[in-house]
């Protein structure tokens, strides 16, 4: 035998190792891809239940806030009703928050006496 046919034959032999541990290699590969699709296909089962509920939480938050937003709305436009009848609007003329305090404090002097001194002329 010649030294080409020793290496021929050395080259069949290495390329059919190569070519079974290819098909191991490749076994391995699919068992793992179907062991990864079956977890996948686990986490979805699992998971779905929790999407509903996060949707319906998501729902609830939604109309939560919009009763909010319209009782606050609602709670605004009051405010704004009575500061328009009470004259009570934001203008630049408003007095600093001393001076109203002050002036609620005269008032309810005012109103203490005016009632002492009604009281004092019933029991006359």
């Amino acid at each position: 035998m010649e030294v080409i046919d020793i290496l021929l034959i050395l080259l069949l032999i290495i390329f059919s190792v190569l070519g079974i541990y290819l098909i191991i290699v490749v076994k391995k590969l699919s068992s793992a891809i179907d062991k990864i699709e079956k977890e996948l296909a686990e986490f979805k089962d699992e998971t779905a239940p929790l999407i509903e509920e996060i949707t319906e939480f998501t729902k609830s938050a939604t109309s939560i806030t919009k009763m909010v937003e319209e009782q606050v709305d609602f709670v605004s436009d009051k405010i704004e009703w009575a500061k328009s009848k009470l004259n009570l609007s934001s203008d630049s003329n408003t007095k600093s928050p001393h001076e109203n305090a002050y002036q609620i404090i005269s008032n309810l002097k005012a109103i203490s006496k005016g009632l002492a001194t009604f009281i004092k002329e019933i029991k006359k």
